[in-house]
């Protein structure tokens, strides 16, 4: 086997080296020598964990991104070192995996002796005023989430760090480093590859590994983005048919080994619970059998005082009735007693769930509403969530519940209990302490209201089609929104 160098960067706004980190290290240790490099300190835990699998550790200032971890880890080595290598891997924790054997990859690659350095994908060429620089222009590149460097090019590879400035934002790192690195050293004459041949989805997507990492998975891929769970839904939308992430979770789930699940439960304290649950969609359509065990009532004076859960039982919240004609929708869409014992079948399916509630009235009103009374709210839940010590990522977009009927809990999802829940505002701490907890929320709805949430998606995108039919379904929002400030005024 190769002498190799792994370079790993980690970095995590906790401190922590999480479950899919420790995973691919694990994994990677088996083909090389890592040198773990995270910016920031990390936790006793995670610095003994470090010390315990990798050749070497870092800890450093959380400055210069990715540029800043690989820098310091190339100039500590030193040149000297470098040269005793076969070959040096730069790596980061964006990447999760590998899936499979990895050494099946580098296997492959040792059969391209013609290569000075290669990757595991590549990014094509686009026009981009945020990473391309003056010229707006974004090379095709090899992605610096994984490069491998042989030991023919270190001299010229040592330089490049020795000669690199820190970059003073994200769009800095890619603008000034990932889309030049390839192009750098291909203009001194090296020659590069990346291992997942993507060449005839160049004139489809400029990020494959994104769009479409189920099929690069096909193809070999033995690791898959982290941001692909996790990624704004609304980006998503636009270079793909919004399923690339639960496609990729399925495949993961059924036909490997790999703990994805694990991942999961890591992203979720650190990441928008919005965007995941509609990457993922966290909703599904009530089972047709109920379990034996109703799921137990807790009524709003028990709710207003705190109360302990027992883990492997099932609790129903009652949430603030909407007013208007929300609330009417909402009385509406009130699952019966049969229904919610339906419902809570669907934790036994679904572990990762610590939250259930049904899914929002397909009446227009209630997103719009729920929209506003998120923005409203927001400050309130933050300085909650402060005084609980549980620090969460809140995005524009609403998290998934509360959306005024009813939640269903699983007691195993708050160790600690329930805070007292009276206000509105204390009702979105349900969903988000479970996320702290490392539990998703998810919706439900019947059969048929599935269905009929199909013909409402067809007419918005119909709608979308016409400008006129947009601007009104915009002034009418507006209306009602004007119009309920002024009764709320009153």
């Amino acid at each position: 086997m190769k002498k190799r160098l792994i370079i790993y960067f980690n970095y995590h706004p906790n401190g922590q080296a999480d479950a899919a980190c420790r995973f691919a290290v694990q994994q990677m240790a088996a083909v090389g020598q890592v040198f773990f490099v995270n910016n920031g300190p990390l936790q006793p835990e995670s610095r003994q964990w470090a010390q315990g699998c990798c050749h070497t550790v870092l800890e450093r200032e959380n400055t210069g991104f990715d540029v800043g971890a690989y820098r310091d880890a190339v100039l500590q080595t030193g040149l000297d070192m470098l040269l005793h290598y076969d070959e040096v891997v730069l790596m980061n924790y964006t990447l999760a995996g590998p899936v499979g054997d990895v050494a099946a990859m580098f296997a492959a690659m040792d059969g391209r002796p013609e290569l000075d350095f290669w990757g595991l994908t590549r990014h094509y060429a686009m026009r981009s005023h945020r990473f391309g620089g003056a010229k707006a222009m974004v090379p095709e590149h090899i992605q610096s989430h994984f490069v491998v460097v042989r030991s023919r090019m270190m001299a010229d590879f040592f330089a490049y760090w020795q000669a690199a400035a820190l970059p003073a934002s994200y769009e800095d790192s890619v603008r000034l480093h990932e889309t030049q690195f390839t192009a750098h050293f291909a203009a001194l004459g090296y020659r590069w590859d990346t291992f997942v041949d993507t060449k005839d989805l160049a004139s489809l997507f400029v990020n494959p590994i994104m769009a479409c990492p189920k099929l690069l998975a096909d193809r070999g891929c033995p690791f898959f983005k982290r941001r692909s769970f996790f990624t704004p839904y609304a980006d998503e939308l636009r270079r793909t048919d919004g399923q690339a992430a639960a496609e990729l979770y399925d495949y993961l789930k059924s036909e490997t080994d790999y703990p994805v699940d694990d991942l999961l439960r890591a992203l979720l304290p650190v990441q928008p619970l919005a965007a995941m649950a509609q990457n993922l969609h966290w909703h599904y359509i009530l089972p047709q059998t109920a379990g034996e065990c109703a799921p137990v009532l807790l009524d709003a004076n028990t709710l207003a005082k705190g109360c302990a859960l027992q883990p492997d039982a099932v609790y129903c919240l009652p949430l603030p009735r909407a007013a208007g004609v929300e609330g009417y929708y909402y009385a509406r869409s009130m699952p019966t007693s049969l229904q919610l014992a339906q419902a809570a079948e669907l934790f036994d399916a679904h572990p990762l769930v610590g939250v259930l509630g049904p899914a929002l009235p397909l009446y227009a009103g209630c997103a719009a509403e729920k929209a506003r009374r998120w923005q409203q709210q927001k400050p309130a839940v933050q300085a909650k969530l402060s005084a609980l010590d549980c620090p969460l990522p809140l995005d524009e977009t609403p998290p998934p519940l509360p959306n005024g009927g009813c939640l269903l809990v699983r007691g195993a999802a708050f160790p600690q209990g329930l805070p007292p829940l009276q206000t509105e505002s204390d009702f979105w701490l349900v969903p988000l302490l479970a996320q702290y907890n490392g539990y998703a929320s998810a919706t439900f709805e019947t059969a048929a209201q599935c269905a009929a949430r199909a013909d409402v998606l067809d007419a918005a995108l119909a709608a979308q089609r016409g400008v006129g039919p947009v601007f009104r379904l915009m002034g009418r929002t507006v209306k009602n929104a004007l119009r309920k400030r002024k009764e709320s005024a009153r």
